[in-house]
């Protein structure tokens, strides 16, 4: 893999993390009990889009929605980790844990989904290489 497809995943893997994000600043905003400091949406973009990028070099020989899968649960669970040590209450991380896995789950099989059919046009199989 060289450094082009290694800047071209980065991207797309922020890319998720941002849709991810949004729709989570969403779900934050509808109720007071969810509501988090404004740091909770940096540190999910920084942390998210690192953890994310890392993991899909370890799983990229899989099928997408295994990566999509492994990609979400060990992000959403660290990034969970981290909220849990902070002091947020148990029903907070239900609520959020399930949103967080769902819409991460979502948002990073969207971007390699596009990551694999770019490629294959430009017969480069980008996922497995």
């Amino acid at each position: 893999m060289n450094i082009k497809k290694y800047l071209i995943q980065l991207a797309c893997m922020f890319a998720a993390v941002l849709v991810f994000t949004f729709l989570d600043y969403l779900v934050h905003q509808s109720s007071d009990f969810l509501t988090v400091p404004s740091w909770y949406f940096r540190n999910k973009i920084i942390y998210g889009t690192i953890y994310v990028f890392l993991i899909s070099l370890f799983v990229r020989t899989l099928k997408i929605h295994w990566q999509a899968l492994l990609i979400s649960f060990i992000t959403i669970t660290l990034l969970q980790i981290r909220y849990y040590l902070i002091g947020y209450p148990s029903l907070f991380h239900l609520i959020i844990y399930s949103e967080h896995l769902i819409f991460l789950f979502v948002s990073s099989y969207g971007a390699l989904y596009l990551l694999e059919n770019k490629f294959k046009k430009n017969k480069m199989n980008f996922i497995q290489n």
